[in-house]
Formats: C-alpha cells, structure tokens, sequence
C-alpha cells in the first residue's frame, strides 16, 4: 500500500538548507526571531526563520561582480563537420567527473559520451534501442559515489562506470508508477531520480471541465511537486506550485482550440544537486528559489529586484524569434492567428530558469533564451556570489566551485559543451 504523507509546513515553495545555513541560523536564532540580522558587503544579507522555514534576504545584486576568470571556455566540446563523437545534438544533461572528465547524454544519437578533462573523447556508451546498455532516450546524469555515471532512460536507471563499461540497468513498471500518480491525486509524466534513489516529480492536475477545451483567459495549472521513496512505499509532498502559463485560444484549422504560451510567461521548474540531493525549485513569478533537502529541511533564498512591464515591442521581438525557430517550421499559420488571439502578462517573469550545481549552488538566468545570457549566482548558504554573461544562448548543468559547465547552442542550432573557469 502507498501512504501519501502530507508535509509538516504549508505552503510548499521552499527548499533546502545545507549545513552551513543552519550553523548561521543556529548562531543567529535570537536575532532571527526579532527580525533577522544583515551581514556587510556592498549587497546585503539576512538570515531569518519564518514557520520553521529559513528565510536567506538578498538584497538588490550588484550585476557588476563578474565571476568569470576569463571571457573564454577552458574546454569546448563540439564540432560542425569532423568526427562523429564530437558532433553533438540534443544534449540533454552534462556532468563532470572528480577527475574533471565530462559526461555528456547525448540525446541525438542516445549515447552516453565521456570526455576527458581537455575535451579529449574517453568513451561512448549506448546507442539507440532497448538492451539493457541502450537508451530510448538518455534525459539525465546523476553522478554517483566513484564516479559511477547514473543515465536515466526514460524512467529507467541504467549504470555506467567512469570508463564507459556496462554495470546494471534498473527498471519501472509503468503499471506502479500510474498507481503512484493516482494515489498522488493526478497524472505524471515523470521526473527525476535523485541520488539517493528517491522520485522527484511533478503531479500535474489537469482540466476536468467536462467537453472539449473552450477559449479562455491567461491560466496557470495547479501542480504538486513530490519525492516518491525508492520502494515507492511513500510519497512526500513538497508544495502545491503553478505550472507554466497557458491560454486556451481558437487556431482555426484541424487543431481548432489548442492551448498556446505567451512571450515573457511564467513557469515552475527544478533540478536537483548532486552532492547531497537538494532539490532547488524556481517558480519566476518571484525573485526567489527554493530548497528541499532530502531530512525535510527548507530554505528560500530571495533578492531585490523591481518587475518590468511587457511591452509591444518586447512581444514584436518574441514573434519574431520564434519564427525563426526550428520547432515553429510548418505550424507558422496557425501560430500568427494564435498570436493574435492570444493575451499578454502585463509583467515579465523575474528570471528564465534555475538550475543547482553538484556543490549546491544556484544559478538563475536572467532573461530567458537571450543572448548574451547572463547568469547571477549563490553559494550553498543562498548568499549572493555575483554574475556571468557568456555570449550565445548557454544553459547551466552543473557547476563546482571554480568551474561551470553547460551547453551553448550556436548558429543554426549547433550545440557544444563548454567548461568556464570562475572565480
């Protein structure tokens, strides 16, 4: 039997806290209390306990604190014509080894791709099928202890050494997942396996009004975030967030009423850290994330930052990016009249997306698809480091100390991993 445990603190958007935050809380818990007490620097910082859950007050960041050590990546990986274990496509997670070797899940070519630390090609697992090496589609690294490379394939866990052999794959019935999203009190499409063997993921709860979909305002669906246990005996509520903003609009054609996203909307997404687990969930509606540990322990880490309207202009500029998008090839029709239809957020979200490091820190990308894009960041105890613009389009996967890793993707869509040294 499955017991859905409620959580212990309500509402749910909050997170984790490392060990370091709850040494500061513990010294600081009288001031706390009576309101918190702000440290120096030229951007400020406040630690405060709100209903058992651990308040980390940024003040406005100084954007000018630049962390990259220098404008150039240290390693690129990726090539527009050469050989093949350098041509990369629909990479859709990169870690980096404690030797500082790169893993990469290609999705394009459902491998698993390692490289040394120079970028140098190590191995290549995979390959696209169903054997217990192979992947329909490789989603997602974990890095476990001795480097033990976890690919999540779909909802399967297959397991690699650092060397690229084989080890063991780990299966889902998808009859016990459905049990779970019921129990869980709505459907799923899945999530992530954290490194403690436990399910993060969303639980999203549709549109139950009877008939099909009717024209309607700006909305946001209701989602519950939960950490399923690793013999799917428990699930633990995180928090009731809101999904990604949506209108139900006439496109005319066989699609008819379809739902469609407006430029600058908001949206709820997560990821987890290495380390420890740490769950870091960014809804942009605020300028804030939030944290949950995997003992139950919650943080949110805030910072100053003033909305900004959307304008025509802003939403001339989107149409126009996404007509030259890929994706939007053979669908333009019905698009223009979906963006005609369609209504705009009166304010932009306050970020593009979060993301957590293997060490525990956060990155939050200001802007969302922009390029240059710029990233502001925090340590582990949520205090403000300061930014990193890279020219291109650049999404995080992981980060260390004195490293930042991800993807940029170049003109006409090429993609490369790319490793920054910061500060």
């Amino acid at each position: 039997m499955i017991v859905v445990k409620k959580p212990y603190v309500r509402p749910g958007r909050r997170g984790a806290l490392t060990r370091a935050a709850l040494f500061v809380v513990a010294v600081l818990a009288a001031a706390a209390c009576a309101g918190g007490e702000r440290t120096g620097g030229r951007t400020s910082f406040e630690v405060r306990d709100s209903a058992g859950v651990t308040i980390l007050e940024n003040g406005r960041p100084d954007l000018e604190r630049t962390r990259l050590a220098s404008p150039d990546p240290v390693v690129t990986i990726g090539v527009v014509d050469g050989a093949e274990e350098y041509q990369l496509f629909q990479v859709a997670d990169v870690k980096r080894l404690s030797d500082g070797a790169i893993a990469v899940a290609n999705g394009g070519s459902r491998e698993l791709r390692i490289y040394e630390a120079d970028g140098t090609h190590r191995a290549t697992a995979g390959g696209p099928g169903e054997g217990p090496s192979e992947f329909r589609y490789p989603r997602a690294l974990v890095i476990l202890p001795g480097d033990t490379i976890q690919v999540q394939d779909f909802m399967d866990r297959a397991l690699f050494a650092p060397d690229g052999s084989f080890v063991r794959r780990e299966s889902v019935d998808g009859q016990t997942l459905l049990r779970v999203w019921e129990r869980a009190g709505g459907q799923s499409e899945g999530g992530v396996w954290t490194p403690a063997g436990r399910l993060f993921a969303p639980i999203y709860h549709w549109d139950r009004t009877p008939g099909p979909p009717r024209p309607g305002p700006l909305r946001r669906p209701d989602m519950t975030l939960v950490l399923v246990s690793t013999d799917f005996a428990t699930i633990d509520t995180i928090g009731d967030y809101g999904g990604i903003l949506q209108q139900y609009v006439d496109v005319g054609g066989p699609r008819g009423v379809t739902s469609i996203v407006p430029p600058h909307y908001t949206n709820t997404m997560w990821s987890t850290a290495d380390a420890d687990g740490t769950v870091v969930i960014g809804d942009n509606a605020a300028p804030e994330v939030h944290r949950f540990h995997a003992d139950g322990r919650r943080s949110i880490v805030r910072w100053e930052a003033e909305p900004q309207p959307v304008t025509s202009s802003d939403v001339e500029a989107w149409k126009e990016r996404q007509r030259n998008a890929s994706w939007t090839r053979g669908q333009l029709p019905e698009l223009e009249r979906g963006w005609a239809a369609m209504d705009v957020p009166e304010q932009k979200a306050y970020y593009g997306r979060s993301f957590a490091g293997s060490d525990g820190q956060i990155w939050v990308e200001l802007g969302d698809f922009e390029d240059p894009t710029v990233l502001m960041s925090f340590d582990a105890d949520g205090r403000y480091l300061g930014t990193v613009e890279i020219p291109g389009i650049f999404t995080v996967h992981d980060s260390g100390p004195d490293w930042l890793a991800g993807v940029l993707r170049g003109a006409d869509d090429i993609e490369y991993v790319q490793v920054y040294a910061i500060r």
